[in-house]
């Protein structure tokens, strides 16, 4: 079911929005006309079972659907914790920067708006795969290597280089956070539950009431759970899909570092 899921997600909100309660009202509709001009006729009370079936999957569908909510709207809290928290990192180590100053101090804070626009450009498209891109692994390197290779000179003690390690440190820590939470997702087992329930939901629409009011309305209450469904897969994704986690604050952060460069000249 997977691929579904991901077939979904690769399309814009508005693109799924439009296409998933179309496609899954027109199934509804058509398929007791499908029956019926099969000549396939049924009873008033075994339709009449069938709407009663009908309501009573989609009942279950709905409870699933929104404890599946709840929990991908979860995974979206903790990837805007983990960002606040790597942004606070990012931006104490440039002031630190800062405060020091020096030549090597320099071209850490130079690497530093390297690696911050690494992580817009580059690792928002590879975290969509819940990857770490090569490039932010590359900018990182530079830092720590610029960072290792400082001494005691002017404003620069061992213990502002101790204080410029840790928090480092703490960058780093807080990017391996995110790359971990970008491969939170609702389990599969989750989807097939789902998907097994809208599967059942088109089969009893098949022995449904073939007159138009009837299906009218059977296609209605579809479109009602086609929404809920492109919500919860819209959703199904930290860092990727229309309804995710931008880099605004990663931006906002590099041009804020990139004045405050501006100032110190």
């Amino acid at each position: 079911m997977m691929f579904i899921v991901n077939g979904l997600q690769s399309l814009s909100f508005t693109q799924c929005t439009i296409i998933v309660p179309v496609v899954l009202a027109l199934l509804v509709f058509i398929l007791p006309w499908i029956r019926k001009a099969l000549g396939f006729e049924l009873s008033t009370e075994t339709c009449d079972s069938a709407n009663e079936g009908f309501g009573a999957i989609a009942l279950f569908f709905v409870f699933i659907a929104a404890s599946s909510l709840g929990t991908v709207q979860g995974f979206q809290k903790d990837g805007q914790k983990v960002t606040e928290v790597e942004i606070a990192h990012i931006t104490n180590l440039d002031r630190e920067l800062v405060h020091v100053g020096g030549e090597k101090s320099e071209k850490a804070r130079a690497e530093l708006k390297n690696y911050l626009g690494a992580i817009i450009e580059k690792e928002w498209k590879t975290m969509e795969r819940g990857l770490p891109s090569p490039d932010v692994d590359q900018a990182l390197g530079k830092i720590i290597s610029i960072v290792n290779h400082m001494e005691p000179e002017g404003k620069i003690t061992e213990k502002s280089i101790e204080a410029i390690s840790n928090r480092l440190e703490q960058v780093s820590d807080s990017r391996d956070e995110r790359i971990s939470v970008s491969n939170l997702h609702l389990s599969f087992i989750y989807w097939d539950i789902i998907f097994c329930f809208i599967g059942m939901l088109l089969v009893i629409s098949f022995f449904y009431h073939p007159t138009v009011p009837k299906r009218i309305g059977l296609a209605g209450k579809m479109i009602a759970l086609a929404f809920t469904l492109v919500l919860l897969v819209q959703t199904d994704g930290v860092f990727s899909g229309d309804i995710s986690i931008k880099p605004t604050l990663y931006t906002g952060a590099l041009a804020k570092m990139k004045v405050r460069t501006a100032d110190t000249n």
